[in-house]
């Protein structure tokens, strides 16, 4: 039997991709399965191998599913099992706090050494969270919000609504009803600890989201 940790890798930026395979190699039990430069290519390896953890930057554009928020909805609906460890330079309390109710089992900041990722692997790997020592300093000084987890229907109303799509628009859409599109949007505003529809664009400027094909 093959206890192996099975660990993909997708970091669009060669040098950074090389430090974290060789920090992996170092890792016992852990397998490196291969590594993808854009989401694409990571959609291709997943279909294709078995996979227990994923290591993966935040911001990789250029792929086929996207990138940020947008890809690890589609990765959490897709591959509900697999432990997502996100490795970002950003250190924007909006997007900590936007990983965090988009159920992300690990963040490590770039700033922080990479001996960290041994221990993050370990940790996925064992069902608990991990944050590297900049991330948690970031995590104790957010207010306190709803720890829910932001669904990907909620994500991808949220989206929609602020790339100027009108809630009866979305519901046309997405199918659904009027009714079931504005409670995904009242809680997913919810759990971002976002009260008003200013904030919630100005959130949506900061990650990124309005920049994205609807």
């Amino acid at each position: 039997m093959d206890n192996h940790i099975r660990v993909a890798l997708a970091d669009d930026h060669p040098v950074i991709r090389l430090g974290i395979e060789a920090t992996l190699d170092d890792i016992p039990m852990v397998k490196r399965i291969g590594a993808a430069v854009d989401s694409t290519q990571l959609v291709a390896l997943l279909d294709s191998q078995a996979c227990d953890i994923l290591i993966t930057d935040y911001a990789m554009p250029g792929g086929q599913y996207g990138d940020g928020l947008e890809l690890i909805g589609f990765l959490r609906e897709r591959y509900p099992d697999l432990g997502i460890v996100i490795i970002t330079s950003m250190d924007k309390a909006v997007l900590i706090r936007s990983l965090l109710v988009c159920g992300v089992d690990g963040i490590l900041s770039k700033g922080d050494d990479m001996s960290h990722l041994r221990s993050a692997v370990q940790a996925v790997h064992s069902k608990r969270k991990y944050y590297s020592p900049r991330i948690t300093k970031m995590i104790k000084a957010l207010p306190s919000t709803n720890s829910s987890r932001l669904s990907p229907r909620e994500l991808e109303v949220i989206k929609l609504y602020v790339s100027g799509t009108t809630i009866n628009d979305i519901a046309e859409k997405l199918e659904r009803s009027k009714q079931t599109i504005s409670t995904q949007k009242v809680s997913a505003m919810r759990k971002l600890g976002i009260e008003t529809d200013a904030d919630l664009f100005k959130y949506a400027i900061e990650l990124g989201l309005t920049q994205k094909p609807g």
